[in-house]
């Protein structure tokens, strides 16, 4: 992030703090990262009733379309491109007079749509005081916010009078805007991206409504029986006819929360779907349960994305999903599209881990009968390693071992290292990779490394180097055995 970016941060939690460096800007934003997160700030800032009409709505829909994906990141392009989507949709779906029916009960149209033009009479703007009622008046008639949408653009309000779609320069004045408020962050690598930062995401979501991105949502209810599908829509008087794939469909059709979806259900139903998420708080209140549901299928979901300019760190993101083959957070967020695909992406995001966490070279390998990866040692030795991708502990099957004893007498120097790269192992396992030690006939150290620990290191060897510029020593990983979290650390200390 470049200074005019980060000074953008700096304002929005402290103000009159004068910095001259990057540095600075850097050193304070980490120092007063509490001040940064603060719930009730940022619930502040989400608050644009005093900003300009089209701001206000603007960030509203910037908001939406970072909250629809994956680590709440999208690239420049991709903003003015979604937003303009977003807007043309909730036009498109406003003039549909079945869907409105179906999706806004009849009443409250009527009621909301009647004070809304009353509100818009006067000139081409709302103050907050009339923004303010009608926010009092949607909550009363229980209307969502794109609810809200739907309605100002039957009466041709939205996005701006006689429904015309918002420019890019207005779009660009909502991003400096966000910014300032400490809401979105914009950085560059080869192109720029904005980002809603984690530490702050759970809160947007709860605060604008953005509950679940749809995708999640779908998997949330694809977790529901048909029975309890058919009670949602029949509480919402929805035809609740067809097959699950069609109620789901109609749930997402009509943008009914999650948080709707699932207040149909009684706290004992609550606990029993919470049951059976794994790690999810099962007690407290129906709307902790409530809010437990949303933000297990959340937190499966959000990336820690590492690198936006190589398509392979989207896999090295799920790196310990794909090494335990954690099929539904890797169907959940789109890492995957077929089971097969694990195994392949397993090895390119070690490749990738290498590569560009660890700075190594890697050297080719001819044929298709060799291990996953080769990197050279020193000039007459090699070290291999093999990615080995399994739902439980990995027993080392003696296919295995005839596999990787074949790998190390087939190569032309000398292996000093086969490593092993699995999620987890039996102890019986670990004595197989010192058989092979013995069998191996060159004395080649052969050792067993668990994905997760094998990350640890990536992300944080450099920590344990007092260079200015370190270079990574293999030597950490050169030896028979398991290769545990403290035994790598140990290494570190003293390999670099």
């Amino acid at each position: 992030m470049s200074k005019l970016y980060l000074s953008r941060i700096v304002d929005s939690f402290l103000k009159n703090v004068r910095m001259d460096t990057e540095e600075e800007m850097r050193e304070v934003i980490l120092r007063n990262i509490d001040e940064f997160q603060n719930k009730e700030r940022v619930k502040r800032n989400l608050n644009f009733n005093t900003e300009p009409r089209d701001i206000a709505l603007l960030n509203a829909m910037i908001l939406m379309a970072l909250m629809e994906q994956p680590g709440y990141l999208l690239s420049e392009k991709d903003v003015f491109q979604l937003v303009e989507s977003i807007e043309n949709e909730i036009v498109e779906q406003s003039k549909d007079d079945e869907y409105i029916k179906t999706a806004i009960p009849e009443k409250s149209l009527k009621i909301y749509k009647s004070v809304l033009i009353e509100s818009w009479k006067k000139d081409d703007s709302l103050n907050e005081h009339e923004i303010n009622i009608l926010n009092v008046l949607r909550k009363e008639l229980e209307l969502s916010k794109r609810e809200h949408y739907l309605i100002e653009s039957r009466i041709g309000r939205f996005p701006q009078k006689n429904n015309k779609l918002h420019t890019a320069k207005q779009i660009e004045r909502s991003l400096k805007n966000l910014q300032a408020r400490g809401i979105i962050l914009r950085y560059r690598d080869e192109k720029s991206f904005y980002i809603i930062p984690k530490e702050i995401a759970r809160i947007v979501r709860y605060e604008f409504g953005g509950e679940l991105r749809n995708e999640l949502y779908e998997t949330l209810l694809n977790d529901l029986n048909v029975v309890q599908l058919r009670t949602v829509l029949n509480t919402l008087s929805i035809n609740v006819s067809g097959k699950k794939e069609k109620l789901i469909d109609r749930i997402i059709k009509h943008n009914i929360l999650p948080s709707t979806t699932l207040d149909t259900f009684s706290s004992k139903e609550l606990s029993e779907i919470l049951k059976n998420l794994d790690g999810a708080k099962v007690s407290g209140t129906k709307n902790e349960k409530i809010r437990n549901i949303i933000d297990y299928y959340e937190n499966i979901s959000t990336p820690e994305l590492s690198d936006p300019s190589d398509n392979r760190s989207r896999m090295y993101d799920f790196y310990e999903e794909l090494a335990s083959r954690d099929y539904k957070s890797l169907r959940v967020n789109k890492v995957i599209d077929k089971d097969i695909n694990v195994e392949n992406y397993f090895e390119e995001s070690t490749r990738y881990l290498f590569e560009k966490k660890l700075n190594i070279d890697l050297l080719e390998m001819n044929g298709s009968k060799h291990a996953d990866g080769k990197i050279k040692y020193n000039s007459k030795e090699v070290i291999l390693w093999d990615n080995k991708s399994t739902e439980k502990p990995y027993i080392f099957p003696e296919e295995h071992f005839n596999q990787f004893l074949g790998y190390i007498r087939s190569e032309a120097l000398r292996v000093t290292l086969f490593l092993i790269i699995v999620s987890d192992y039996t102890k019986e396992a670990v004595a197989k990779a010192q058989k092979l030690k013995a069998y191996s006939e060159e004395d080649t150290d052969v050792a067993i490394i668990k994905a997760t620990d094998l990350k640890y290191v990536a992300e944080n060897w450099r920590d344990y180097s007092n260079k200015k510029q370190p270079t990574f020593d293999l030597q950490v990983f050169n030896l028979t055995g398991e290769l545990t979290r403290n035994m790598l650390i140990n290494r570190m200390e003293w390999a670099l």
